[in-house]
């Protein structure tokens, strides 16, 4: 077992699917079971814009500082401690920007076919 926490974060830095995962499998995030399904997809993106984010600090002529756990912690995962002590997942705008349509390919609901075309069955004379 790793006796510097500084070595084992450098570890998950060298592992960035495992430190992922460590923020979807957290027992102090609450997240619906499909909004974790969505998220268990979308590491390939979330990396990419975390590189994106790393590459536009050097355009800038700045030295990137931002490590994948700070980036995850801060701007994926942010997850501020309410007044009970509990932590609320706060990266739910991200699921709600899919459409309704993908949304339940995850499992959040099913959609109804006469959300947007009313059924024709009722048509009187």
């Amino acid at each position: 077992m790793a006796t510097n926490l500084f070595d084992f974060s450098d570890f998950l830095e060298e592992r960035p699917q495992e430190l992922y995962q460590s923020f979807l499998t957290d027992p102090g995030t609450r997240m619906p079971a499909s909004m974790r399904r969505y998220y268990q997809n979308q590491f390939t993106n979330i990396q990419n814009e975390y590189i994106g984010e790393l590459a536009r600090q050097m355009r800038e002529g700045k030295t990137p500082t931002k490590t994948f756990q700070s980036f995850l912690s801060e701007g994926v995962f942010g997850q501020p401690t309410s007044g009970t002590g509990m932590r609320r997942f706060t990266g739910a705008e991200r699921f709600m920007r899919e459409s309704p349509y993908a949304r339940t390919s995850y499992g959040a609901g099913p959609m109804r076919q006469n959300v947007y075309a009313p059924s024709a069955r009722w048509i009187t004379y």
